[in-house]
């Protein structure tokens, strides 16, 4: 086969896989074979009452959930329709960077075998969490840098601007962007000459780009008493009880393993192995390149933007639970290491009987997770049980709605914010649920309105079982039943189980979130 006919024949794979996973990503979320998570539940109720940023995020994932629920209506689809069509954009933006900027269409069909088969990645095609335009927009940053770094035309610098501004809107850690953006452009910079008005055209767009994403941020938490960037320096241990400990080794172990669980442990190693072999081919600039055809500038642009953020939230684990997420950052350039590395392994002479065995391993996971439907197993060590069962728990409580008066004298309400956001999405009418407040962290719903005191009766869920309701709910009301264990169940799976309390004769009064818990 010549190179024209190989060519010819990636591009080919190219186009089907990413029409491909985009049909079994749309498939999936229509199939409605897992409802909503507690986070997608809460950022679709942020939709509704749109704001300049919200107590624990930016405000980009409640317009992409709002403009879901304008074209698709308050759906399953809706929601994760934005989770869909930014797979899709991720995918083709590595395309148009490997394929036809860089002419390495082999590296992007590998690069997108590896991406579609990286649990983080799977599992952002899925749901509609703000790591979803993160990465779109981390992904376009790194792209228009590295095509800015060689061009140094002015709208490159200005859709630089505009991702990153929507990048920090949808989750501050793209705020890591400004100085890797710097450090990598100075490292360039230090082997050839930079285009003309580079530098300063850099500076304003970090700069104006970095002030316009914080702006509504900033607008939101100097009206709310900074509670949203307090929330950040608690759960960072950079603020409260948990920053006095400096080094606790106890989270290191259970960060690390996360890492493996989010790209998979084959493509991890893969990961560390590109990393090694484009650091390598850095800093030996007279030995024979590994890989030829990586321009200087573009090995550096990974190497920058994945080492410092891998290795900050690492270090970091050793100070703070770090959730396996937040370095999500990470994965972008990793990805792309990683499929470099499998490239030259499958493609090596001799090349090994086995070359292909974790693509097919990959594959494997891919179909898995979006078979769920057909998968026997179930349980509360599965990682996808607590999707499960939510619409059931709606009719449930529906039906207790209705024991008390119909949904027009009925509020229902919960003791955490994600029951309480499922409860809005999947009971009947969507009618906003309410999360009381007492013993727990705060959330958005404590900077919303209480329950209208007109309103008599409540429907009180709790998750688990409880043999009786808590005394912060009985003096609420007038009068408690006695509690209802409901059992979801999907076909012949059990579900989850909650207990349910029906509440007679609100006084009125809803108490205030209490305390400095963020």
């Amino acid at each position: 086969m010549n190179e024209r006919q190989s060519n010819a024949l990636y591009w080919g794979l190219s186009l089907a896989v990413i029409a491909l996973t985009t049909w079994a990503r749309y498939w999936f979320v229509a199939s409605g074979q897992l409802g909503l998570s507690p986070d997608e539940a809460q950022y679709w109720d942020w939709s509704r009452t749109l704001q300049w940023s919200y107590y624990s995020k930016g405000p980009l994932i409640a317009v992409i959930n709002a403009l879901g629920s304008i074209f698709l209506g308050a759906t399953e689809l809706g929601v994760r329709a934005g989770a869909v069509v930014g797979a899709a954009l991720m995918q083709l933006a590595v395309l148009g960077w490997i394929g036809i900027w860089l002419r390495r269409i082999r590296t992007a069909f590998w690069t997108l075998v590896v991406l579609n088969t990286t649990l983080l990645f799977m599992a952002g095609g899925l749901l509609m969490t703000t790591d979803n335009p993160l990465l779109v927009c981390w992904i376009l940053g790194m792209i228009v840098l590295s095509l800015a770094v060689d061009k140094g035309s002015l709208p490159l610098f200005v859709l630089m601007g505009i991702f990153l501004a929507l990048g920090i809107a949808a989750k501050y850690t793209m705020l890591l962007f400004i100085p890797l953006a710097l450090a990598a452009s100075f490292w360039i910079g230090r082997g050839q000459d930079m285009p003309a008005l580079f530098w300063p055209r850099l500076w304003k767009t970090l700069g104006i780009g970095g002030a316009a994403g914080l702006l509504p941020i900033l607008i939101w938490n100097a009206t709310n008493d900074w509670a949203g960037i307090k929330h950040v320096l608690y759960r960072g241990a950079m603020a409260g009880e948990k920053a006095k400990v400096f080094f606790a080794l106890k989270n290191f172990p259970e960060y690390l393993g996360s890492q493996l669980g989010v790209v998979t442990p084959w493509w991890f190693v893969f990961i560390f192995i590109g990393a090694w072999l484009v650091g390598r081919q850095l800093l030996r600039r007279q030995a024979e390149p590994v890989f030829p055809w990586l321009p200087r500038p573009m090995a550096i642009i990974l190497t920058v933007f994945f080492w410092p953020v891998w290795l900050f939230f690492l270090l970091w684990s050793l100070h703070a639970k770090v959730e396996a997420n937040w370095s999500a950052t990470a994965y972008p350039a990793g990805i792309l290491l990683a499929a470099m590395a499998l490239e030259r392994f499958v493609h090596r002479e001799p090349r090994p009987r086995w070359r292909f065995a974790w693509p097919v391993l990959g594959i494997v996971v891919f179909a898995v997770l979006h078979l769920q439907a057909f998968i026997p197993f179930d349980g509360e060590k599965n990682p996808v049980h607590r999707l499960r069962g939510w619409q059931e728990l709606g009719q449930k409580v529906d039906e207790a709605r209705q024991e008390l008066g119909g949904s027009d004298a009925v509020f229902v309400f919960a003791d955490e914010y994600g029951v309480t956001a499922e409860l809005s999405f999947y009971v009947p009418g969507q009618r906003r649920a309410y999360c009381l407040a007492g013993g727990r962290k705060m959330n958005q719903y404590d900077f919303w309105p209480a329950p209208d005191p007109s309103v008599q009766n409540a429907v009180f869920v709790v998750k688990g079982e409880k043999g009786e309701v808590s005394e912060r709910v009985l003096e609420l009301f007038e009068s408690v039943d006695e509690p209802r264990t409901v059992t979801t169940a999907q076909g012949r799976r059990l579900g989850q189980t909650f207990t349910l309390f029906l509440c007679r004769g609100y006084k009125g009064v809803w108490p205030a979130q209490e305390g400095a818990s963020f």
